[in-house]
Order: C-alpha cells, then structure tokens, then sequence
C-alpha cells in the first residue's frame, strides 16, 4: 500500500480531468458509485452561476521585462513594486521606467536547487520602513529584517533561523498579516517525516511577531508553528473576515488550496487532497493533477484569491466565502508560460511574475467587477 493516502473525489477539481471523464461517458463506463464528483470544466464549458459573478480578467500588457528568475512581488501604495530575484539575490525596486537594485543577500545566490532569495514582505504596508526577506542560507532557511528608507535597503538583521534547507522544498512566501504579525510557510526540505514533528520548522506554516518573537497566543505556548502537516508552502493571503490561506504543491497529484486552521494538521505525508480523514483538515480545493496547477504565489482581493499556476501555465480564479471556496476557473491558459507570483497592484490590477529563465515579467492583468 503506497505510503501516501490520497482521494480523488476531492471537495472541489481543477477541469483537466473533465475531457477524460467525458470520454469514459462516451465508450459506456460506469458512473462513479459513489455519486457524482463536482468536476469542473473552467473557461471552455458554459459558466456556473459562480463563475458568472466572478469578476472578468484581461491581460494589458508588461509592466516590466527583462527580469531574472523573479520569486516575489510585493506592490507598494505607491505604485512602485518591489521583486525578488531567486538566484542573484537581489531585490529590486520597479517604478514607472525606473527598474534599479535596492540590496541584495549575496548568500541566497550560492544556494542552487530550489533555494535562493524567495519571498519578500514589507512592514508596514503602506509605506514601509522595513522588508522581510525569506532566503536560503548557507546552513538554513531564514528570514531577516532588512531596513527600509525609501532608496537603498539596510543590512539584513536575522528574524527567525534554522528553518531546514534542502534541494528541494524550501518553501518561502511570506506575508505581514492583518493581525500584524508576521507569517511564514515553510517546506519539509526533502524530509517528509519533519512536516509531522511540531519541533521542526519544516512543513509549516509559522506565526511570529515582526521582531520574530513567538506571539502569546500561538497554538502551542513558546513555538512558532501555526499549522503542521505541509509539504511546500507556496502562497498565503487573506480572506475579507480574515481567514488565512495558503497553495501547497502536491507529489505530482493533490495539489491544494487551503484554510488555515491554529494548531491545524494538513495531512502531509500521511494523506494528501481531501481524504475525509478525522485526524487531518481536508484541503479546500484539490487539483488531482499537478499539470493542471502548481500553485504557487496568490493574491486576494475582494473574497477572490488570484493563483499563479507554474506547471498549469495559467491564472487560477477562485470565490472564497465563509472559509469555504467556491470552483475554481482558469485564465491565461498557456498563454505566458509558468506564473510564480501575483500581487494586488494599487490601481486595482494583477501583476503576475512569470517564471521563464533569463527572459521574466511582470504580466499586468486589468480586473473588471461583475455587474
């Protein structure tokens, strides 16, 4: 029996199963037995009553080419974006036809594999006087505090270490969260095990304060983990009743979106998706197959989280009400190649970084509310 426990009949599906199933109707197969599977069919099958309230996308352009292999965008009240570069290590500041290098982690650019300098997050929002910067080191992942005064950026002063390093896995997004402190999701490095054991940093989503101090009311009194049981963290955000969520990549199967829970357990690498299993929170939404997805970077606005999908090439939209998500639709299908990250610009558009080596950018996406 294979170590990792998984369902297919998963609360809600990405549409790259429909066509098969289709075809499975079409040669006379069996419906399910266990009733039908709330499979959807995105953007080439007629609208749900959902998907027709959901605001309209449409792509306008560039707002900035010629990037590295870009991780994190972070848009600034200002207008002014700043990007992360996984493997120079340098942050750079974008304004109008201004693009220039603001600082750099020199150490994150020796990381290879999946490490290297990943997310970016500013305190406090509006204008900041401070960015956070999850970068892998020479020993670990950590974050650090890097002072901010609207040119160049300080020297980074260590927030939180020993989140474990690996070839793969590293996890990486931040966010400063409306509570105010500062949220971290993590990988299992390459060890599955660790994403089960609360004393590890690996597998997490961690909560602390922006000095990275452990917050009185965490789950566990003295630890920083929020929620357990992750294999790859890749995006946080949250909802307008202030519910955090988090994509996660799966095995090659079960990718996920989910709500997260204090003191919540994810499942990782006992089951993945959506098993029903007592002792795990079922992901909110389940995409069987990691073609279809990859979610990474995520952005939310208005109750509508925004993923960027790298192996699904594509845009995913999905309604969010009451911790629960409604089904998801796709845009942008193949169009631009693999998204990393989206990120709500101040003018009320996307800005989506596209992960293509050597020739990057930054996709703006124009936001038209329903009627």
């Amino acid at each position: 029996m294979p170590a990792t426990a998984r369902r297919r009949d998963a609360r809600i599906f990405a549409p790259a199963l429909l066509p098969v199933c289709a075809l499975l109707v079409l040669v006379g197969c069996s419906a399910d037995s266990r009733g039908p599977r709330p499979l959807f069919a995105g953007a080439s099958a007629s609208p749900t009553p959902v998907a027709a309230a959901l605001p309209s996308l449409s792509y306008e352009g560039d707002a900035a080419t010629g990037l590295g292999v870009p991780w994190s965008v972070v848009a600034l009240d200002d207008g002014s974006l700043l990007v992360s570069d996984r493997e120079t290590g340098e942050i750079r500041r974008i304004s109008g036809t201004t693009d220039e290098v603001i600082g750099s982690i020199p150490e994150a650019a020796a990381a290879g594999g999946e490490g290297g300098l990943l997310g970016l997050a500013v305190d406090p929002v509006g204008a900041p006087d401070a960015v956070f910067a999850y970068y892998t080191a020479a020993a670990d992942n950590r974050v650090v505090r890097l002072p901010y005064d609207g040119g160049a950026l300080g020297e980074p002063e260590p927030i939180l270490t020993g989140i474990p390093k690996g070839d793969i896995h590293n996890g990486g997004r931040i966010a400063v969260g409306p509570d105010g402190a500062l949220w971290i999701g993590t990988g299992d490095a390459g060890r599955r095990q660790d994403a089960q054991d609360p004393g590890s940093l690996a597998g997490k989503i961690l909560r602390t304060g922006r000095d990275g101090a452990v917050p009185p009311d965490n789950p566990t009194p003295g630890s920083p983990v929020y929620s357990l049981g992750h294999r790859n963290v890749q995006g946080l955000a949250w909802d307008t009743d202030g519910a955090l969520w988090a994509t996660e990549f799966g095995p090659e199967v079960d990718d996920e979106l989910n709500v997260i829970r204090a003191g919540g357990n994810y499942g990782w690498p006992e089951v993945t998706g959506a098993p029903g299993d007592a002792r795990f929170v079922d992901a909110q939404v389940v995409w069987p197959s990691t073609a279809s997805s990859s979610p990474s970077g995520m952005a939310i606005v208005d109750d509508v989280a925004y993923i960027g999908g790298l192996r699904g090439q594509r845009l995913w939209q999905v309604p969010l009400r009451g911790g629960t998500a409604g089904e998801p639709v796709s845009h942008l299908d193949g169009d631009h190649g693999r998204l990393r990250d989206v990120a709500a610009a101040a003018d009320g558009s996307l800005l989506v970084a596209t992960n293509e080596a050597g020739g990057a950018r930054l996709l703006r996406v124009a936001v038209e509310q329903a009627d």
